[in-house]
């Protein structure tokens, strides 16, 4: 997990890279009245919260995942190529087409930009992108910028898609992507130098809590999967016990469910070891997301609550039909929904889509990473370092990681991960059950 190749979280993907259960402004305005409630205020150990925001990925009707991983099937990283390959004139975007940086932003920006010079070469005058988060953006702007008419449309109430910047104690709250994976040669870092943005370098290993011994074990079955043969169709799970003893499910969920929002038994071997080496260390973004997808949109137009259900596509244009029965018609289309959407069929294609590109879809795995940010009246954790882990016994990988935004932001804010397994059995939790699992996570840390 070195940050020279590091790709931690997109949604999380990135890549997040995002719906509350709730609304942002439904959470925050409740957590006045939350604070009591969360149980085991008595022990006066640590103070209560004042704020909150969570995230559901897969209770987002236009996500219902974080970000991609490859996960064990015959295509193994051939599934990106193949999901990126043209239909006619349905081109297709985003973190999950990215055999190159998969799972980042950067990887969804480069691969909208790759469909533009596909429909550039094709000579198209009229496009329409769905969605608009940095693969439907960076698509949207680069052929705005040559003259093509464009019309981005996207479902939410709100641009950006998994790229969502809400605020906290003062600090950007990122509900999905947060990090600039690999800040060298890497065309988010230039986005960040046009704003003038600050940024923030992230040293992953600068982390309190971690149990040593559990890592050490963790390397022991590490050094078997360099022998696995078969690494495509072969989970990495296949190299560890079963069922997994406490210290190795933590260990292998910090190692691996925080960095590809997926399980040991989801996760192919060569998941692993796909894309580019990430080069120059991670940074986090002190004035936020948004502002540099802002930069990048421009004076692009978005047209926002547009949610389309069917793409026919003909081999002199396309016709989109949205759910409130109008119909968009255009040249081209780009398809930058998540992996999740395509995953459920909530858009349909007329005709289907070939059994190749259908095979690439249900291959393709679709992660899970939530986050409970918390903004506390003072510091009562760790002031100087990064990252602050978590082995829970009883639940082990639940709440394993968390940065301290005090060192990243100066705030005192907390943010908490729940990845994979963990991340799915809370994800439908109510806002009070989520709050009480994570602050009697903090409670046992402090006692």
């Amino acid at each position: 997990m070195g940050s020279e190749h590091s790709r931690r979280r997109i949604l999380t993907n990135g890549l997040a890279l995002a719906a509350f259960w709730n609304t942002a402004t439904a959470c925050a305005s409740r957590i006045s009245g939350a604070a009591a409630s969360t149980g085991s205020a008595r022990r006066g150990a640590i103070p209560e919260p004042v704020r909150y925001l969570r995230t559901s990925w897969s209770a987002d009707p236009f996500a219902l995942c974080s970000y991609s991983y490859i996960a064990p099937s015959p295509l193994g990283e051939r599934v990106r190529p193949l999901l990126a390959e043209p239909v006619g004139r349905v081109h297709f975007a985003g973190e999950a087409t990215s055999s190159e940086a998969p799972a980042t932003t950067h990887g969804a920006l480069e691969s909208g930009q790759r469909a533009a010079r596909e429909i550039r070469a094709g000579g198209g005058d009229s496009v329409v992108v769905v969605g608009s988060g940095f693969a439907g953006m960076a698509c949207a702007r680069a052929l705005a910028d040559r003259g093509v008419a464009v019309t981005v449309l996207e479902a939410r109430d709100r641009v950006g898609g998994r790229t969502w910047t809400e605020r906290i104690g003062g600090a950007p709250a990122e509900m999905g992507a947060s990090w600039i994976h690999g800040s060298r040669r890497n065309p988010m870092t230039t986005l960040l130098d046009e704003t003038g943005g600050r940024r923030y370098r992230w040293d992953e290993d600068n982390v309190t809590g971690r149990d040593e011994a559990a890592f050490k074990e963790l390397g022991r079955y590490q050094k078997k999967l360099g022998k696995v043969e078969d690494r495509d169709a072969t989970p990495m799970s296949v190299v560890f016990p079963s069922p997994l003893p406490p210290e190795l499910a933590y260990a292998a969920n910090v190692a691996y469910s925080q960095e590809y929002a997926a399980d040991i038994d989801q996760l192919a071997v060569s998941a692993d070891e796909e894309g580019r080496p990430m080069l120059g260390g991670d940074l986090l973004l002190p004035d936020g997301y948004d502002q540099l997808l802002a930069h990048l949109r421009g004076n692009v137009g978005v047209r926002t609550g547009a949610v389309v259900t069917t793409v026919r596509h003909r081999p002199d244009g396309v016709t989109l039909t949205l759910a409130s029965g109008e119909t968009v018609e255009a040249g081209h289309v780009v398809i930058t929904v998540p992996i999740g959407v395509l995953k459920a069929g909530s858009i349909i294609f007329d005709p289907p889509l070939p059994p190749g590109k259908q095979q690439a879809i249900d291959a393709l795995g679709a992660g899970l990473m939530d986050k409970l940010w918390l903004e506390f009246p003072e510091v009562f954790w760790h002031r100087d370092a990064d990252v602050i882990e978590w082995f829970d016994h009883d639940h082990p990988g639940r709440w394993s990681w968390w940065i301290n935004g005090h060192k990243v932001f100066g705030k005192p804010v907390l943010l908490g991960f729940n990845a994979g397994r963990p991340a799915h059995e809370l994800a439908r939790a109510s806002d009070q059950e989520v709050l009480a699992s994570g602050m009697d996570v903090l409670r046992r840390m402090h006692a």
